[in-house]
This record gives structure tokens, C-alpha cells and sequence, in this order.
């Protein structure tokens, strides 16, 4: 941070947190005792409540003299709008006075030191921060504050971050109690659900408009469903009946493909800080959702998961954090609870299913999952030795590991499975068998005594040539070039994002940069790369014995094709590639996809088609065009199945 010189009376700047609930004093109201401020001491100031009330409605975080971070945590101590009123001090040397309303107005910091640091920054930067009850002038350098003003500080910042935890208590109490009586505690009700206001008997009053709030003495809000010939119950008796013999997933499939619209169809949502449009595609979680949804039996569960950073839900009460409720960044993470935890209460209506039905097929869900829910996919290279090396030839995408009772695997459709089955075909080879192939084509030819002799010859070739070929001296500069001009452009780029306005702008501009420092990483790489090639090659014999005696170890490595981490190592070394054709063959009244044939690529032969390289994100997925694939293409080895 930059100090300037300033002015003894200049301009007033106004800034406030807010976390989004019902306060007794509001934005508007407090930019109003600004305002009185500033015209008392003869300060510049253009906020109105107008003007910030427009804010807090279009989302904007700075308007003119205006500094609010509106809906966000009093511990999170970096914001927009807090960053751009650092910024505007730094920058303007008329600023001389910044209206804060309260201490925990800045913050409401985990640990009183994080307030009292972030106010003494202010401070150091020249300017007055003006509370409603005090008014602390800037920090000199060489000047301390005194003993009873550091422990004021300390005590008020310790209460801010201590009414976090009450808060939270409060909360967690009160949601308790709404759900022990079958009132809803807040969210968006499920599919078939409305939201309804209802007196305190349960009578129900009138339903409410989606985002709608009440507050009313004797009223709650519940969830009732809709009509039983609304198209959506409809669809869930639908969806009951077709769970009992139809994996979720193939439902999913039917519904996108009759064009049944989604719980989310029209809405949009947020990822990663981009906001898009939901795809109007039906998802197995989506379908198995619906079916597990105990209102359909008329109980309401509370409890289903545990969240927050002060306190979490217990059936005992609000319970403190543990270290099993932080992540491997330090940072509080959502715990799944164990049924035992919920909190069950009757519904203020009717069950829509018989019970024990809907309580049997909760059963036949969690019996087709349940041995790898909640499990992460496995990160051991050597439990997935074809690892995004084995292309279902139909779509060109990589295809997934699944485990495989009993201690196996298999390869799945990538495309399929990211797509919830809307896209390809439920494509799947065995694992083993795939690695056994590619072992015995490697033992074929590549470690027959003849093909070695040549892979020697061919080694002492390559080394040779590499000694004595210079790199292209035009090319290199063509590539240093391009390299200065992305860091022009990255200069540029990182100039325009100190100077955004608004957040939207900020976040276009931070994706700009990003993608200019991806290609910046490339571009010093191949100007490495090349620079390194223009190195003459001494020893071209230890070379060429290094590389052979890689090519000796294969043979051992591929002697048990069981040993998948001694495969894994075969297949990584030799870069096997496997792309799999598949075709449909009835069995029984069942149709499934059985591999027809396919290719083997080894080294850097040519593959058969373009390898999918877009987007693999569930979002993210786009529509790709299926490659045509050649058969007995150059470079590859056909393999046949009956």
C-alpha cells in the first residue's frame, strides 16, 4: 500500500458489509448519517440511500463514493468492494475520511488480531476512519496507539467474530425446532413440491411465489405437493415405477429423449464463477433424487448434511468443528451425515406412495450403489495402467476405470458416463483382458530377438542425426518473438485488470490473463526445447546403451500381465494406445455392447482418429462429431473378437 499526501478535509468515502439479513438499521439508512457527517465537516460526498439501494438490487459493488460488499461473511476478509475502496485511497490523494458504521461492519474476523491488522492498514494510508461512536485519525509512522485504545480494538473485533458463533447457534436452533414440527427450514423445494404459508396448526394459508418472503407472527412456510395430475407427480409415479427395474442413468437417457423437462429447465445457475443456462438434460442423480425423497412418504428430514465455519447440526445441538470437518486447505467442507443424524418429522399432508414400497425401493437404490458411494475414483497409476489410453471409437473419447467386483476393473465411456447416458452408447471392455492384449501384442513386436536388433540400429541412427541437425535458427526466433509479444499483451492485460471497475469486468479480464499466461508457459517451453536441441549430442554410444537398456528391462516387465504396475510401466514406456469398436448383440431380451475390434498404436504412430481433446466437464460438454475409423490403418495392429 501506497501512502500520498493529502489534504485535511477532502473527500468522505462510504463503505459497509452487509450479510443479507434483517438488520435494524439498513445500507440506505446508515449512508444517510454519512451524509450528515460529511456535511457537518465540510467533506465531499456524493452517496445517497437511492444510490446504494440501487446497488444492493443490481449487484455492484462500488458506485461513486460507494463501497458496499453486500451478502458476504465478516470473516472473509477479501472482497470487491473492500479491495476497490484500498485501491481508491491509494489512488486518490482528495480521499481523507472513510465512513465505516461499526467495527464489525469491516469485519467480524475469526481472530481479533485479523480486525484490528486490517483497520491499522487503513490507517496507515492517511486517511480518518469514522465510526458512529468514534473517530480514529491516521497512523503516523513512529506513533503508538494507546493501551486503552488497542484493548477497545481488540475487545470490539473479539465480540464481532463472537456473534458469528451466537449467530450460528441461533440458527441451528431454530431450524431444529422448525423441522422437529415439519416446517421447512429454507432452500428451494423438491420436484412436485410448492412452497405454502401455514398458521401454526398447520392450516395452510396461501401458496408463495418462488422467492417470496414472509414474516409473519403464527406462520410458517411448509412443503406440500402439487396435484396428483400435475405433469410433474406424474412424472414421479413415473419415475417410482421405472426405478424398480431401470438403472437411473437409462431413465435419465429416456426422459432427454422424449423431451420431459427438467427441475431446473429455464433456470440458470453459477460455476466457477460463470453464470450459464442449465442444459435441459435429465441426470441419474437427478432421477434417484426424486425417488429417495421421503416427503413422498410424508416425512421430512432435517440433518442430511453438516456445514458452516462457526458451529454444525448435531442431534444433541449445535456442535463445535473438528478436524474431520476441514479440508486438506484448512477450509470447512459439507459432511454427508449418517442416517442415524437425521432429524425425522411427520408432513403436514398425506403420504403420495405406500410407505413400505417407497421405504424398499430407498433399499434397491442404495443396494445398486452402495459399494462405491461416496468412494473417490482411484489416483493409483497402477491400479489404471491403460489410464485415458483405451478410445471408444464411436465418440473418440478416452474411456473411464470403474471398479469391478470382485478387485477388478473395467473401461468405461467416457462421453456416456460425463453425459449421465444422454450422449454415445454404454460402451465397456473389461480391464484385465484389455491389458492382456496389449501385453501380448508388445511381447509380439516389439522383444522378439530380431525386432531388437533393428531398434538398435535405428536407436544409433537417431542419435547420430540428432548430433549433427542444428536447430532452425528462423523458426527459434519466430518463437522468441511471439513469446515477447504475449508478455506485451500480458502487460497490457495485467494493467486493465488493476483498473477494472466492476466485478463482472474483473472476472473477463482475469479469464484474458489466465489464457495469456497458459500460452506464455507454452511458448517458453518450446523456446527451451529448441535452444536445447541446438546442443551437439557428446557420447551418442551412452545414449544409445541408455535407451537400450530401457528397451532390455520390457521383457521383464511384460512376463506377468497380472502385475499391472510392471505393465503400467511397459505401457507408459512403449506409449500403447487402444481404440475399441463396439457393436450391439442380443442376449436373452437384453441388447448389450459387446467389442467388435479395434487397433493398437504404439510409440508415435498416427492414432486411427482424432482423440477427443474438448471439454470433459459435465457443463462443459459439447457435441462432438464422431471420427471415422479406418481399419488397418498404418502403424496399428487389428484386434478381433467373435
Amino acid at each position: 500500500m501506497t501512502k500520498v499526501r493529502r489534504p485535511k478535509k477532502g473527500r468522505l468515502l462510504f463503505y459497509t458489509r452487509d450479510s443479507g439479513g434483517k438488520h435494524e438499521t439498513t445500507p440506505g439508512q446508515y449512508v444517510g448519517l454519512a451524509a450528515s457527517y460529511a456535511a457537518k465537516e465540510g467533506l465531499a460526498f456524493d452517496g445517497t440511500a437511492t444510490a446504494i439501494e440501487g446497488m444492493i438490487g443490481s449487484g455492484r459493488s462500488t458506485s461513486g463514493d460507494l463501497f458496499l460488499d453486500y451478502d458476504v461473511k465478516g470473516n472473509q476478509l477479501t472482497r470487491d468492494a473492500l479491495s476497490a475502496l484500498i485501491k481508491r485511497i491509494e489512488t486518490d490523494p482528495e480521499v481523507t475520511h472513510v465512513y465505516i458504521p461499526r467495527r464489525d461492519r469491516l469485519a467480524r474476523p475469526d481472530h481479533a488480531a485479523e480486525g484490528m491488522l486490517l483497520e491499522t492498514s487503513l490507517r496507515m494510508l492517511g486517511v480518518s476512519l469514522v465510526f458512529m461512536d468514534k473517530v480514529l485519525p491516521p497512523r503516523q509512522l513512529g506513533h503508538r496507539d494507546s493501551l486503552s485504545d488497542i484493548l477497545m480494538s481488540a475487545i470490539d473485533y473479539d465480540r464481532a467474530g463472537n456473534d458469528r458463533r451466537e449467530l450460528a447457534q441461533k440458527i441451528l436452533l431454530a431450524q431444529l425446532t422448525l423441522a422437529q414440527a415439519g416446517f421447512t427450514t429454507g432452500g428451494r423445494p423438491p420436484y412436485g413440491f410448492r412452497r405454502w404459508l401455514v398458521k401454526i396448526d398447520g392450516t395452510a394459508v396461501r401458496e408463495l411465489v418462488e422467492g417470496e418472503r414472509v414474516r409473519m407472527a403464527g406462520h410458517h412456510v411448509v412443503w406440500l405437493p402439487v396435484p396428483n395430475d400435475h405433469p410433474e407427480m406424474r412424472v414421479i409415479y413415473r419415475i417410482l415405477e421405472l426405478i424398480k427395474e431401470m438403472p437411473a442413468t437409462r431413465i435419465a437417457k429416456l426422459f432427454t429423449k422424449e423431451g420431459i423437462s427438467t427441475p431446473d429447465e429455464g433456470r440458470t445457475r453459477t460455476d466457477n464463477g460463470v453464470t450459464h443456462k442449465t442444459s435441459g438434460v435429465w441426470h441419474g442423480n437427478t432421477i434417484k433424487n426424486i425417488a429417495e425423497n421421503s416427503l413422498l412418504r410424508a416425512v421430512v428430514t432435517y440433518g442430511r448434511r453438516s456445514m458452516g465455519d462457526q458451529l454444525r447440526f448435531d442431534v444433541a445441538g449445535p456442535r463445535a468443528l473438528t478436524a474431520e470437518d476441514y479440508r486438506d486447505d484448512d477450509k470447512p467442507k459439507v459432511i454427508r451425515n449418517d442416517a442415524g443424524l437425521h432429524q425425522l418429522a411427520e408432513a403436514n399432508f398425506q403420504p403420495l406412495v405406500d410407505p413400505d414400497e417407497h421405504v424398499n425401493i430407498v433399499k434397491i437404490l442404495s443396494e445398486r450403489g452402495g459399494t462405491q458411494r461416496g468412494k473417490a475414483r482411484s489416483r493409483d497409476p497402477d491400479r489404471n495402467p491403460l489410464g485415458c489410453r483405451v478410445v471408444d471409437l464411436k465418440c473418440c473419447w478416452p474411456m473411464y476405470r470403474v471398479p469391478k467386483a470382485p478387485e477388478s476393473f473395467k473401461y468405461s465411456c467416457g462421453c456416456y458416463m460425463q453425459s449421465h447416458g444422454a450422449k454415445c452408447e454404454h460402451n465397456q471392455a473389461d480391464g484385465p483382458t484389455l491389458v492382456k492384449i496389449v501385453i501380448d501384442a508388445l511381447r509380439q513386436k516389439i522383444c522378439s530377438p530380431s525386432a531388437m536388433e533393428k531398434y538398435e540400429a535405428r536407436l544409433l541412427e537417431l542419435a547420430t542425426e540428432e548430433s549433427t541437425v542444428s536447430v532452425d535458427v528462423t523458426k527459434l526466433a519466430a518463437k522468441e518473438e511471439e513469446l515477447r509479444e504475449v508478455r506485451r499483451d500480458l502487460f497490457k492485460v495485467g494493467r486493465n485488470l488493476a483498473l477494472a471497475e466492476t466485478n463482472e469486468l474483473m472476472k473477463v479480464i482475469t479469464q484474458t490473463f489466465d489464457e495469456f499466461k497458459l500460452r506464455e508457459a507454452r511458448l517458453e517451453r518450446e523456446v527451451q526445447e529448441l535452444r536445447l536441441s541446438n546442443t551437439p549430442k557428446q557420447d551418442i554410444q551412452a545414449e544409445v546403451n541408455a535407451a537400450r537398456g530401457a528397451l532390455d528391462r520390457l521383457p521383464e516387465l511384460i512376463e506377468d500381465p497380472t502385475n499391472l504396475a510392471d505393465a503400467a510401466t511397459a505401457i507408459r514406456f512403449v506409449n500403447a494406445y487402444v481404440f475399441l469398436d463396439f457393436h450391439k448383440v442380443a442376449q436373452g431380451k437384453r441388447t448389450l455392447n459387446r467389442v467388435h475390434s479395434g487397433a493398437i498404436t504404439f510409440g508415435s504412430e498416427i492414432p486411427p482418429v482424432k482423440i477427443y481433446e474438448g471439454p470433459t466437464g459435465r457443463r462443459a460438454l459439447n457435441e462432438q462429431k464422431t471420427a471415422a475409423f479406418a481399419v488397418g490403418a498404418k502403424g496399428t495392429e487389428l484386434l478381433s473378437h467373435p
